[in-house]
């Protein structure tokens, strides 16, 4: 993995790269991507999303294997997240509450569809 333009952080003691990226192919939506150093935890989150979803809970992709909670051979699930994190900007706290939600037992995994409405 290249990690040039990368951002590192440190969270469940791993090491987790992140960096921001206009996703062409989702009419240009910015995302943020967070990557763990072996792969196996990749995840995408759009930034903005809290302001923008007016009655829907703003959601995540998961591209990895890695995702606490969720047991299935799907790949490129859409989760629901928490409506309550400050996602107006990309960056360190907002990385670091995406990883330790995704590794978090306590939550509900609720998938939704790529409109982020429920499946």
């Amino acid at each position: 993995m290249s990690k040039k333009y990368k951002r590192k952080i440190v969270r469940q003691g791993k090491f987790f790269y992140w960096y921001v990226k206009s996703d062409y192919d989702d009419e240009g939506k910015i995302k943020v991507y967070i990557l763990s150093e072996d792969k196996k935890f990749i995840v995408a989150y759009e930034i903005g999303q809290v302001i923008k979803q007016q009655k829907k809970s703003p959601f995540l992709v998961v591209m990895g294997k890695e995702f606490v909670g969720f047991v299935g051979d799907r790949k490129d699930i859409r989760v629901q997240t928490p409506p309550i994190w400050d996602d107006l900007s990309a960056t360190p706290s907002l990385v670091g509450k995406i990883i330790d939600w995704c590794y978090s037992e306590k939550k509900e995994i609720v998938l939704v569809n790529w409109k982020g409405e429920l499946i």
